[in-house]
């Protein structure tokens, strides 16, 4: 008798869920539009997390940068263009590579994509 492992929720394919509750392409297509845009989000809100952890407002990064207060908010809520770092992950995945984008605040690493 082989011991073969029950997968569990946390091994489990994309593919075969695709497969398994038969998405459309054009359904599958969204399900993998949506996952990108709420990591997009989620990664955004830790950002603000670790603003205000160091005690920050928006208005204060919106000052160092040289933006509006309205653009922060926006990028804390993940409303951005990622077309340029989209580009770029495609040009090292196109090598076989994969981009990993890191925020190092020193004691606290933040992984962005």
């Amino acid at each position: 008798m082989s011991a073969t492992k029950p997968k569990t929720a946390s091994s489990v394919d994309w593919d075969d869920l695709k497969d398994e509750f038969g998405f459309s392409t054009e359904e599958a297509k969204e399900v993998e539009q949506r996952t990108t845009t709420l990591l997009s989000e989620v990664r955004a809100h830790r950002l603000a997390e670790v603003r205000k952890r160091q005690k920050m407002t928006q208005t204060a990064v919106a000052r160092t940068l040289g933006v509006t207060q309205g653009r922060i908010s926006a990028i804390e809520k993940g409303a951005i263009s990622r077309s340029e770092v989209e580009t770029l992950a495609a040009y090292v995945a196109a090598l076989g590579g994969q981009l990993k984008l890191v925020a190092d605040f020193g004691d606290e690493s933040l992984v962005l994509g």
